[in-house]
This record gives C-alpha cells, structure tokens and sequence, in this order.
C-alpha cells in the first residue's frame, strides 16, 4: 500500500507558520510556496549554536597567549579556515582573557573540562569552581555560545572504568586507596551495582551525566564517541548533542541520524567531531614516522579524502558545528606565526570556504524510527545498555539501523585489496539517509512532521506515548507497527486507528536466527523511499542524501570507494574507480529547469530518457542543485 500523506487534505492543522518549518521533513506537495519570503525561510535552517547566523567549522587547540590568539583568528579570518574553537581553553578562571577575546569577535567555544584529564571520573576534580564560572559569563553577556566538554563519556563509562592503568594516570599512582573507590570491574561494564533491568541502567547513567553537568555549572557539550546516547544527552540537559567520528569509532551514519533526531526532538544544536585516530596512527604535521607502535604524520591516520567527505556529510546533514580533531597539529606547519597552511590546512579552507558559499537547507528525512525510551541502543558494546543481551526487538533495531538503512555490501571492487580498512566508515545507502531517530517521550505535534512513523524494537506502550502516537495518525502521518506492538495496543484501539489514521502492521520476514529479526521489511523501505523522496538513484552504489533549501533540492553524492587507506601509509588512489550514477526526478517534485553541481560548478544534462548522469570521482563528494520552479 503506498505510503502518503494526507498534509493536502483541508485538517486545518498547521499554519502558514508551520508549513516553512515542515518544508523538508514532509513531502513537497503541500509543505510550502516556492515564494516563501526569505525571512519565513530562514526557519528552515538547521538548529544553529547561538549567536551565530551559520555552521561553525572549529580548530582544534588553540594558544594560550592573547596575542597569538588574536593573531591566529586574523589569519583564520583572512583564508577562511575557520570562526571557533574546540576545545578552547581549559575552563578556569585563567583563560578569561582568551574569552573576553572570543566574546568580541563573537566566535564560539568549547571549553576542555577543569583538571581536563579527570573529567569522566564521577565525583572526581573535575568541577567548574567559581571564578571558572564567573570567566565563563563573559561569553554569555556577548551572547555567544561557550560550554565545557564531557568527552566519550558513554565509552568511558562501559571500558575505562575497569582500566587500573587509566585510574593511574588520571588520578595518580601514589596511592591505590585514591583508585580504589573509582574502580568497577570489567564484567559490570560501568555498573554499581549490577543491574539487571534496562530501567536500573537508565538511572544509573543518568545520575553519571547528571553530576558531570552539575559540576560543569550546567554548561555541558556531551560528545560520543562509541555510544549512541545522543538521545539521553539532550533529554538530560546538554547544552549540544556533539558526536566524535572516525578514529576507530563505528556505525557513523546511525549517529548521524540519532543527533539529528535528538536535535529535533529537543531543539537543540548537534555537533561534529572528526578523530584523525585510525588504530594505532594518527595524522599530525611532517614526513611519516614511527613512534615504537605508533604512527605519525600527515600521511598517518585516516585519508584527506575521508576527512573531506566527513566534513562534508556533517555540515549537510545538519551540524551546527564541525571541528577537525587536532587540527591546531595537523593545519599548520608550526603552531606559531607566522602561520603557514599544509595540504591538509589548504583542503579545510576550501571547505569551509565551500559551506559558506552554499545554501545547504534541511536535511529531508520522511521517515521517523522512534525507538523506546529505555531502549538503550549501544551496537558498539553489542549488548543493550552495553550491559544487557539484546531481545528479539533489540536484533531488529540493530539491523533496520546497520544493515538495511545505512548500509550496503555493495561496493566498487579494488584491485588487489580484498577489503579496504578504511572502507567502513561511511557507507552506501540503498534507500537514501531519510530518517531521523527519536525516543517515544517525543510528541504528537513533532511525529506528526513525518509522513511516515515506524516503530522499531520493544516498546512500552504509555498513556502519554498512546496519546501522542494517536495524535500523528490524526494529522496524517502512517504508521508502520510490528504485530507485537498490535497485541501491546488491542484490538480496539487499533481498529479505531485503521479507521481514522493510516495504520500498516507489518508482515516481518521468517528469520532463520534471533540476530537476523527484522523490524520492517525491506520492500516496505523501498516503497517509503519511493513515494517521499523527491529523487530515485540507479547505477553504482553511493551514499547520498537530499536537503531542501530556498530554491530547490540538493542532492549530496558520495563515493566511499577508490581510495585505499590503512592507518601507517599513505592513501593509494584508484583513478578508475569512477561511481556512475543516475538521477531521476519525481513527478509533484516541483523540479524544472537546469540542473547543476556545486563541486564543479557546472551545469548538468538530461539524457535522452529525462534522467541526470553524474560521475563521483573515487573519494569525492558531489552536490546537484534540483531547481523548483517558483509561482506565478
């Protein structure tokens, strides 16, 4: 059965108001006039940090000298490299003056937490003492944005924990008694005590993030690393949602759509870290060189290919800020003036230069995945909570989210490689990155701005969540539930709903393995990607996503292959592996005239059929501009 949406039919539910915020979360029928006045468009950017009129793109490290800083900013300023910092200065009541700096140029920042190397230690040093406070509010009578960092807390919670050589270095060697209190053993993964139920772990990780952000004065950055708690982090008060990628940290594209949910869900900014880590190697400034197991230098660590594309994908996906980790080590052949730009510095200016230039829009995700709110998802620990053996519900989150969504085995082959180790960091997506992840504490008037709903995995039916969920399917949203989750509601209330709402029980595929369960199937994807995304792609396998902005659709290309990369050589690039794809529009896109592309700057042609090649060089990015035509 198709899946559309009733947003044209006269429900008198949303205003003029309303419709420009929908624009590219529901389909393009009725959502807006392409006349839109620009202020009313405005709304349709992406949650920015405050103070700021578009996306941040950070360095990494900074002086610690106000006259180095200012002439550091000159410089960043002068080619484009960059209009904030993070992490800034350590947060204290020292680096007031680098703030006040800051403040006037009206650039963000976050901060390194106080006694930086303690800050995921529960009930350690790490607290914000006044006069780090009162420095801090020199950013807030500017207006700007400034917050402290809770790094890879969710990490550390489940690995570091049991880690005696960490607690040393962190809290001293002197004495064990200092350790001792801190320290969990490696199988509660974090946990004291034991739980045994996904509510215990929820309290428990709730009260670790709240006294972090207590003793931060409030002024909480959660970043993630290999968690997926995004969602938690925003429903207990961080102040952005960050994410750290690549360094060794898998399932990139779920964060993605976990942050951008969360954002949503709670209007908050979400934030994008870019780790140079890759195994034992990390990309620096100079010649490639071994330190014992350890690998630097600027053809160390992950590819400037896989950077760009990191970049790139975050700002189109809607982050408020971008940072490039170590970037104050990796931009620059000397961290001191006079600043001199490396290959890698050269390549971050064009790309920020490029984001400025461009008119992203909002990312167009129809599809909402609203998993329970103690659902726990932690694919990296492969247990739920990182503590919990996954049901049945949790096997299917997993693979919607890893395996069907934002994943293909289908790759371009390279020769002589059977595998490329840099090749899983981003992947194709055979359905498009249409969906957002939130939580069931979400409300009706936020799903109803997806045309379609899908719950996913085990889900406690509440009074409020039943409410809510009703109130979407009266506004015209579809719902795809499983036949588990009709036996939770009963049969009354679902035959009420099939009368007044569009209600889709799936027919789950007959799985040989608990771990292969599925929560929808993949022709019903399909057919979901088919009627709300205004693009169809054939031809090689590539990532891709669409926005909507001002003047028409965007579509991002991305081709993860042709660039071999392990951590401790430099990337090998295989000119041959040229992604070939092709576009077709939709009819009630609204899209006309001609199309062109960003990257290049050139105008594109339709063949003799009405479809738009494109070639994706190996490695590289590519932005068409889908034109709509404006009204009479």
């Amino acid at each position: 059965m198709p899946c559309t949406h009733a947003l044209s039919q006269p429900t008198g539910r949303i205003s003029l108001g309303l419709k420009v915020i929908l624009l590219a979360i529901i389909p393009w029928s009725s959502a807006i006039s392409p006349d839109a006045k620009a202020e009313e468009v405005q709304l349709l950017m992406p949650r920015l940090l405050p103070g700021q009129p578009g996306v941040v793109f950070s360095l990494y490290g900074m002086p610690g000298n106000p006259g180095q800083l200012e002439n550091l900013m000159a410089f960043m300023k002068d080619h484009s490299l960059g209009n904030g910092f993070d992490p800034g200065p350590g947060a204290g009541a020292q680096a007031a003056p680098l703030l006040g700096i800051l403040a006037e140029q009206g650039w963000p920042v976050v901060c390194y937490p106080p006694q930086g190397g303690a800050m995921q230690v529960k009930g350690g040093p790490s607290v914000l003492d006044p006069a780090g406070e009162m420095a801090m509010r020199i950013m807030d009578r500017s207006g700007g944005f400034a917050a402290i960092q809770l790094g890879e807390w969710g990490y550390h919670f489940h690995r570091l924990t049991s880690d005696r050589n960490w607690w040393e270095a962190v809290l001293g060697t002197d004495s064990q008694a200092v350790i001792e209190p801190f320290f969990i053993p490696a199988n509660q993964r974090g946990f004291d005590p034991m739980p045994d139920t996904r509510e215990a772990c929820y309290h428990q990780l709730r009260e670790y993030f709240y006294w972090h952000r207590q003793a931060k004065a409030g002024r909480l950055i959660s970043v993630t690393g290999h968690s997926h708690y995004e969602a938690y982090a925003a429903e207990w008060g961080a102040s952005a949602v960050g994410l750290e990628v690549g360094e060794n940290i898998g399932y990139t594209q779920s964060k993605f759509a976990f942050a951008r949910g969360a954002s949503r869900q709670w209007n908050i900014p979400w934030t994008v870290q870019v780790s140079p880590w890759f195994g034992p190697s990390v990309t620096t400034r100079g010649v490639l060189q071994q330190d014992g197991n350890l690998t630097r230098g600027l053809d160390a660590g992950h590819s400037l290919s896989l950077y760009k594309r990191l970049w790139l994908h975050a700002w189109f996906a809607g982050a408020a800020m971008v940072t490039p980790e170590n970037s104050l080590n990796i931009f620059f052949e000397k961290e001191e003036a006079p600043w001199r730009l490396t290959a890698h510095g050269r390549a971050a200016a064009e790309t920020f230069e490029f984001m400025q230039s461009h008119d992203r829009g909002n990312p167009h995700t129809p599809l909402l995945v609203v998993l329970d709110h103690l659902a726990g998802y932690a694919p990296f620990h492969e247990r739920t909570w990182g503590i919990l053996e996954r049901t049945q519900g949790d096997w299917e989150i997993f693979n919607l989210l890893e395996k069907q969504l934002y994943f293909s085995s289908l790759r371009l082959p390279y020769p002589n490689a059977d595998t490329n180790p840099e090749a899983a960091y981003l992947n194709p997506t055979p359905y498009g990155e249409m969906a957002d992840v939130m939580l069931n504490t979400v409300t009706g008037d936020t799903m109803a701005r997806y045309p379609c709903i899908l719950l996913a995995g085990d889900m406690n039916f509440s009074p409020f969540f039943v409410r809510e969920l009703q109130k979407a399917l009266l506004a015209g949203s579809e719902c795809w539930i499983h036949p588990r989750h009709a036996a939770s509601l009963g049969q009354e209330r679902i035959a009420s709903w099939e009368k007044h709402g569009t209600l889709h029980i799936i027919k789950p595929p007959s799985m040989p393995t608990l771990s292969e369960s599925l929560a929808i199937d993949g022709s019903n994807l399909r057919e979901i990607s088919q009627q709300l995304m205004p693009v169809a792609l054939s031809g090689d396998p590539v990532q891709y996503q669409v926005n909507r902005n001002q003047e028409g659709w965007v579509v991002e290309l991305i081709n993860n292959d042709g660039v071999f990369k392990t951590g401790d050589q430099p990337a090998r690039v295989h000119a041959e592996a040229i992604a070939h794809v092709m576009l077709e529009t939709k009819p009630g896109s609204g899209i006309t005239g001609t199309p062109s592309e960003w990257i290049t700057d050139r105008t594109l042609s339709r063949n003799a059929s009405g479809l738009i090649p494109v070639a994706i060089p190996p490695g590289e990015s590519r932005f068409v501009f889908l034109p709509v035509a404006k009204a009479d």
